[in-house]
């Protein structure tokens, strides 16, 4: 970012008196750390230098698999955000917190030697939502005019002052931006776990787009798509449980797809996996449209708080089929209602070819507004929370049944 920053600059943030705390180091007395939980809405995001970071943050692809991961996370957890998202650190030159008119200041010397160490991409991402809302400077908004999500996020903030040692000041830039540790995922796809996908993902419309380890440059994780293919399995109907876990736990769904009695029944969904990673997206796409049927034509999908409505100039293009969309459907409310179309799917006894017993498009086209009614009637008595309704199991199961009895209502006028 280039601030152009040519004199000391101060910088006032609004904290509560109980969420901030200020300690001093063991070894040094004029090294001082305060920990705070600001409000999004108040903290000055995209306007600290972040030169003292190692990584350049000039340019950063905001569709990318990170930003995306801390946009979503914003939206859909924001009074959970500041514990999901490890927050800003800053060094300064110094710091403090008035507690009379409760407000952290800071104070930005040099950019070369102070500014945003480690944090960076959450803050550029921050402000691109809050750009994203209106064309008007976000902080002259009213408070009426900001989003839930936003007033209700925290950012957990570190800021360290007094530190004058360089090569201090440069081993805490490195070691707060290390690497993580390789991710089971990447190890289970060295080991050809991913094989039998990859033969059928790779030879399809969706060839290039399936990241089977990180940091390839590739747009939808392997992980997701074995979350999808989950939601799926015949598994559930013989434990006579609901794939709920497809959607709290990827980790958790990586270490059922490993186990034997599971994994040849994935294998088997092999003439389906394309569709149904299409379906997710598809589903996505013309959920507005379903829910206009239940709702009238007039009915404003993005005035619902579980829906983040995006501006024309801002749609997101989704990875797999490339369709723009202008309204962002949370996974608590896809995931159930994609898991309701296992019904659809007709398992042979023994091993052999999975099929659909109808077209899962067309049903959806048919009959999906019936399922997103009952979607958004349950999370509003969930508080309109989307966490809350992708981990009812009330919720699941009521939509596997009235998917189930559809398919048998067209099952019996067929015959």
């Amino acid at each position: 970012m280039k601030t152009n920053l040519k004199s000391p600059k101060e910088y006032r943030v609004h904290v509560e008196q109980d969420f901030v705390r200020n300690v001093k180091s063991p070894y040094d007395s004029q090294l001082s750390i305060i920990h705070a939980f600001v409000k999004i809405k108040d903290f000055p995001n995209g306007l600290i230098p972040d030169k003292v970071n190692p990584r350049s943050h000039e340019k950063i692809k905001m569709k990318s698999r990170v930003p995306e991961a801390i946009r979503e996370s914003l939206h859909e957890y924001p009074r959970l955000f500041h514990l999901l998202n490890r927050g800003c650190l800053i060094l300064a030159e110094k710091a403090w917190y008035d507690n009379k008119n409760k407000t952290l200041h800071f104070v930005v010397q040099s950019e070369d030697q102070h500014g945003m160490v480690d944090g960076a991409t959450t803050d550029r991402v921050l402000s691109e939502v809050k750009s994203s809302i209106s064309e008007a400077l976000f902080e002259s908004l009213k408070d009426s005019e900001i989003p839930d999500y936003l007033k209700e996020a925290y950012l957990h903030l570190e800021i360290i002052s007094g530190l004058t040692d360089d090569d201090t000041r440069i081993r805490l830039a490195q070691a707060r931006n290390t690497s993580e540790q390789v991710k089971d995922f990447s190890i289970e796809d060295l080991g050809g776990g991913y094989d039998w996908l990859k033969e059928v993902l790779e030879r399809s419309e969706l060839k290039g787009k399936i990241r089977y380890r990180e940091n390839e440059p590739k747009p939808f994780d392997i992980r997701s798509v074995l979350a999808l293919l989950t939601l799926f399995h015949c598994k559930w109907d013989e434990i006579k449980k609901e794939p709920i876990v497809a959607y709290t736990g990827k980790g958790a769904v990586l270490d059922i797809y490993k186990k034997d009695d599971w994994r040849e029944k994935y294998e088997d969904l092999a003439p389906v996996v394309v569709e149904i990673l299409k379906l997710y997206e598809y589903v996505h796409a013309n959920f507005q449209t379903q829910y206009q049927k239940a709702y009238g034509k007039n009915a404003k999908l993005g005035r619902r708080r579980e829906v983040r409505y995006l501006r024309s100039s801002h749609k997101k293009v989704l990875p797999l089929t490339n369709k723009e969309i202008q309204y962002v459907i949370p996974d608590g409310w896809l995931y159930p209602l994609l898991g309701s179309f296992r019904a659809l799917l007709r398992w042979p006894r023994g091993r052999g070819r999975v099929e659909w017993k109808t077209d899962p498009f067309k049903f959806f086209d048919d009959y999906g507004w019936e399922l997103v009614s009952y979607i958004v009637s349950q999370s509003e008595q969930l508080g309109n929370n989307p966490n809350a309704t992708g981990k009812s199991s009330v919720l699941w199961g009521s939509l596997r049944d009235k998917v189930e009895n559809k398919i048998l209502r067209i099952e019996a006028e067929q015959d």
